[in-house]
This record gives C-alpha cells, sequence and structure tokens, in this order.
C-alpha cells in the first residue's frame, strides 16, 4: 500500500471516529443491548481466533457472563486484522479490541479514541524462505521479497528484526498481502519470504513450502509480537461497570490459557480457527502458557509500545506523538488481578524482557 494510500486511510477513520461518534449524554441513556469485540482474522475466515482474546471466545465466559442481562456479544475477526479493526473503532461499530501493537498504535495516533486496559500477550516472530530463493541468514534478505500485510504488527517486527544485521525495511522488496494470500504467493513464488506468527507461519513449514530462517522463540528478543485489550473511550465513559466486568472476564481468560493443565483445551480452542492444531502445538514447544498469555502492561509491554511509536512517526505512519502514560491505563487491571489473588501466576518483564523477581 503507497504511503498517500495509508495517510489516506489514517485520517479518513480520525474523522469517521469523530463524525459518527454519539454524545455522551445519549450512549448514556441507552440501554445497553450488544457488546462488539474483535480480535485478528485468521486465514479460514471463521468467526474465531487465538491467544488471549481467542480464548475469551472460545470459554464463551462474556456470553455467561451478560446472559442475565440479555445483553448480546457480538464477535468479528476481520481478515484485514489490526488495519480493519481500527477502521471499524473509528466508525464505532466496534467496543473492545484485542489486536497488534503496531495498529494500536496506529489508531491511537491517528485519533480513534481508545485506551489501553491489558496486553494481549507476546508471541515468537518466525521468518520463513522458499528453500528455491537460497536464504539461509537475515543477512541473505537483502533485495528479496518478503509478504506480510502492511500496517500489522508485522511490519515493525520486520524491521526490529532487519535492524539486528544492519539492513532496514527499505533493503527488502516488501509485498502488501494479507495471510490467507500469502502461502498462494509462496506457491507460485512470487515472493521469497513471508513474516508471520507461528501459527500460519508454521503451517507453510509443515507443508514443505518454506523453511525457518530466522525466530525470536524462546527469547525476548526485538521483533516478538504484542499487542493490547483496548477499549473505545466513549463505550467506557458511558458503561464503566461494563468495561470492569469484560476486563474481570479478559483476565479470566487469560488465567485459564496460562494453567499447564489446560495446554491440550487451549490448543483445541485455537484450532476452532481452521488452522491445523499441530502448528499451534509445535508454535508453542518448550514455552510456558503463562510466559505466551499474560495480560500485564509490564515494562516490557511499555518498552515495545515506545519503540513502535518511534518507528511510527519516523515512518509517517503516526504524524506526531501522543501521551503515551495516559492511554495506557493498568489501574483495572492490577486490581483485578490482585483481586483474584493471582499477583503470582504472570511473571512481569523489565523494559528489555528480563523476568522481574
Amino acid at each position: 500500500m503507497s504511503l498517500k494510500r495509508r495517510d489516506f486511510l489514517i485520517r479518513s477513520s480520525a474523522a469517521a471516529a469523530l463524525l459518527a461518534a454519539p454524545s455522551l449524554a445519549r450512549a448514556a441513556s441507552d440501554k445497553l443491548e450488544v457488546i462488539r469485540l474483535a480480535g485478528p482474522g485468521n486465514a479460514s475466515g471463521r468467526p474465531y481466533g487465538n491467544g488471549n482474546i481467542g480464548l475469551l471466545r472460545g470459554l464463551e465466559l462474556l456470553e455467561k457472563e451478560f446472559e442475565a442481562d440479555k445483553i448480546r456479544i457480538e464477535w468479528q475477526f476481520p481478515r484485514g486484522t489490526g488495519p480493519a479493526i481500527n477502521e471499524a473503532l473509528a466508525n464505532r461499530q466496534l467496543d473492545f479490541a484485542s489486536y497488534g501493537g503496531l495498529p494500536n498504535i496506529v489508531g491511537r495516533g491517528a485519533g480513534v479514541p481508545t485506551k489501553v486496559l491489558a496486553g494481549s500477550g507476546v508471541s515468537p516472530t518466525y521468518v520463513a524462505a522458499r528453500p528455491e530463493a537460497g536464504i539461509k541468514t537475515l543477512e541473505d534478505l537483502k533485495g528479496k521479497r518478503v509478504a506480510f500485510q502492511r500496517g500489522t504488527i508485522f511490519e515493525l517486527s520486520l524491521y526490529l528484526i532487519l535492524a539486528k544485521v544492519g539492513l532496514t525495511n527499505d533493503d527488502v522488496v516488501l509485498f502488501d498481502i494479507q495471510g490467507a494470500d500469502q502461502i498462494a504467493a509462496i506457491q507460485t513464488g512470487d515472493v521469497d519470504v513471508i513474516i508471520g506468527q507461528g501459527n500460519s507461519v508454521l503451517t507453510t513449514v509443515a507443508q514443505g513450502l518454506t523453511e525457518v530462517v530466522y525466530t525470536t522463540k524462546g527469547s525476548p528478543a526485538p521483533g516478538s509480537t504484542f499487542g493490547s485489550f483496548t477499549v473505545h473511550e466513549q463505550f467506557a465513559a458511558a458503561h464503566p461497570e461494563v468495561v470492569e466486568r469484560v476486563l474481570t472476564a479478559f483476565v479470566e481468560a487469560s488465567h485459564w490459557g496460562s494453567q499447564e493443565e489446560n495446554r491440550d483445551k487451549v490448543f483445541d480452542i485455537f484450532a476452532e480457527t481452521g488452522t491445523p492444531r499441530e502448528s499451534y502445538v509445535k508454535d508453542y514447544e518448550g514455552d510456558k502458557l503463562a510466559d505466551r498469555h499474560t495480560p500485564l502492561l509490564d515494562g516490557f509491554y511499555r518498552h515495545n509500545i515506545d519503540e513502535g511509536l518511534k518507528f511510527t512517526l519516523a515512518t509517517k505512519l503516526v504524524r506526531k506523538p501522543f501521551d503515551v502514560a495516559g492511554w495506557i491505563d493498568d489501574s483495572q487491571l492490577s486490581r483485578i488481578i490482585e483481586q483474584k489473588g493471582w499477583q503470582k501466576v504472570w511473571t512481569p518483564r523489565s523494559s528489555d524482557g528480563q523476568a522481574i523477581g
């Protein structure tokens, strides 16, 4: 996508947020009938997800929580992932969303009024290449054709990974392709490399289409994916008690997914996306569930957000900085975790990714 096109989408999303938003007074007086949530889509197009938002969806915790109130729960998992979620938030078609850190920042920087309630976990990033491309190291990526969906967390991941060997995104040929179409592009040889999460990339490895050149798995290396669970500020102002209940359910899903005795059940839920279950098993191999499903807004999360903001400013995805400290609100999250007695479930990390305590 060209910079002009991306700028247009950013500006139009911000304008839509202002035009489509009802007044707070009216929102507060309306009886709430539906809560609308979203997470990144999947290649199969099924209305299911992975990570903490996928567990929340699969366990149906919100459906059970609000059944007596006769409030419907509406789920969206758009194939356009982060950029599509930003557009839906801007047009007031969503109340909550859990998605990647880069589009989180781009949306907020464009004026979409969100507030961060929790982290959405940390996952490794994989760089995989066609065997015929002759790519064995990160240095070999120079001049190669790399596919990912622009505006997603993987644009930032690629930048941070290439920086390890003195390269930038300008040193590769970028192809803006949605996840579901990347497999076809690899099969036809139209691209040499794909970058993404294990649930998608490892499927191509299992099919013999690609080989992993590099992964952040097993370490807090720059380039790992991170994201946020956010709420639209107008919804939060109109329904603070509902926000508390939704966030509590999100933390409960994160907690359930952090228990090792639930490992097989976690993969069963993720397989509802249509992605082979074995891809998740392989991706999570050797990792603690609590590390993958942490909702904490710790030093590592905040460092990643700061690095993401620097990148968006440098690439003009965001035109001017905004108050990150005011955007991230961990007061409710901390209170819920303390009330549940779950302070030791997740290990906070410092800005360099090292465990604290």
